[in-house]
């Protein structure tokens, strides 16, 4: 493990996205109730080593007698981990139609059995059914997916020395880190493949200037040619178990 400590970036709030509709082979219905929309405030959502974060869900049912109840919401993670909502509620919008919202709450901190663990991260999914006063009913199961991943950071870049001349070498440093879960600390994060990007002085766009392999530390070390002043940074795109990062920008002094 790493010691040197490093802030870690806060969770970005939710945001509500278009509605996501149930997968044709994933429902079962009897009759004409239809759950009509699901509704995830994030398609990711990140979570960090020992903050939690939440996913929010909104569900809207329809049925030509009216919706009676909506049981069983839950999301499941890939290694089978159920959460059930925090908060609910569940509003009639018309004689035929209901809307619910929930509030799942995402853990590591470990100390309930519905806390995430690692083998949680990726591919999860909502689950619920809705029943019609008619009794007809709507399972969406096993459901509308969603991504629930490691959170990633990334140590501001480092380049040295400043100022430089041109044409010298400049030598960019960082450090990759994701949340783990089942120790509740910050891991180095070995192998990844991150971009070394720069904006030149007087510019608005980053571009990639080559790509770089973290060591077994999480550590990034490289070295370029300092042609412009400008900002250098680190940029991880994630992948299926961890979220994406950049890291805060170094700007050089090119003379």
């Amino acid at each position: 493990m790493h010691k040197r400590s490093a802030t870690v970036v806060t969770l970005a709030p939710l945001v509500v996205l278009a509605a996501v509709a149930p997968a044709a082979h994933a429902d079962t219905t009897v009759g004409d109730a239809r759950i009509t929309s699901v509704t995830f405030g994030k398609a990711t959502t990140g979570v960090g080593a020992t903050l939690g974060a939440s996913v929010g869900v909104t569900l809207t049912a329809t049925d030509d007698s009216g919706i009676d109840s909506v049981i069983g919401p839950k999301i499941v993670g890939p290694d089978g981990l159920v959460i059930r909502p925090t908060r609910k509620a569940c509003t009639v919008q018309s004689a035929t139609t209901v809307q619910c919202v929930y509030s799942f709450p995402l853990s590591p901190d470990g100390t309930d059995a519905q806390d995430l663990r690692n083998s949680s991260a990726g591919a999860w999914h909502f689950e619920a059914k809705a029943v019609a006063a008619d009794g007809d009913s709507h399972h969406v199961s096993p459901g509308v997916p969603l991504s629930v991943k490691r959170h990633a950071t990334l140590v501001a870049a480092q380049a040295t020395p400043e100022p430089v001349g041109k044409g010298d070498k400049l030598t960019v440093t960082g450090w990759l880190r994701r949340a783990d879960w089942d120790t509740n600390v910050w891991d180095d994060y070995a192998g990844k493949s991150v971009a070394l990007q720069f904006r030149k002085s007087g510019t608005d766009t980053f571009t990639t200037v080559k790509k770089v392999t973290t060591d077994s530390l999480g550590e990034l070390r490289t070295t370029v040619t300092a042609n412009s002043s400008g900002t250098w940074r680190w940029r991880f795109t994630g992948n299926t178990v961890a979220t994406g990062a950049t890291s805060q920008g170094d700007r050089v002094v090119v003379s």
